[in-house]
């Protein structure tokens, strides 16, 4: 189960590296930065990647809680993740979670507020040989179910 978990972790870093180029915020648009210090005024640490040609990514520390946010080139904010504890999630979606993954092993979870979907949840979990990760909605309905494949 420790090797799936690097596996996942290091596939997960990889993946992420392949796709946003980190950059510092002297290159971030002043749209995009004047949005994020007034979303998040009490921010700091502050680590910036341009996740594609039309976003942006802010990780950062937001009174005490590790986050990070997306905005797109207008300035407009997209979503924000803030990594949480499983105990912290809505009784209504830890019951969904108990309920369609009994017996798994939770790796990871975070609560994802987005402009357009509301809250959703995210958990990367595992038992065995299974690994997924998973999103349910706020009123604990399953969005999404992916398999999480190692990498050879």
């Amino acid at each position: 189960m420790k090797k799936l978990l690097m596996i996942l972790l290091l596939g997960g870093t990889f993946c992420t590296g392949a796709y946003s180029q980190k950059i510092t915020t002297d290159k971030v648009p002043a749209l995009v930065y004047r949005s994020f210090k007034s979303r998040f005024p009490a921010s700091n640490q502050e680590s910036w990647a341009k996740e594609s040609a039309a976003i942006y990514e802010v990780v950062f520390f937001n009174e005490r809680k590790r986050q990070s946010a997306s905005f797109d080139t207008s300035g407009a904010w997209k979503e924000t993740e803030t990594d949480i504890n499983f105990n912290q999630l809505p009784r209504v979606v830890s019951a969904a979670f108990n309920k369609q993954f009994g017996g798994f092993t939770i790796q990871e979870t975070t609560e994802v507020e987005t402009a357009d979907r509301g809250t959703l949840y995210e958990m990367i979990i595992n038992k065995g040989k299974e690994g997924y990760e998973v999103q349910f909605s706020a009123k604990g309905e399953l969005l999404k179910k992916e398999e999480a494949k190692p990498e050879d």
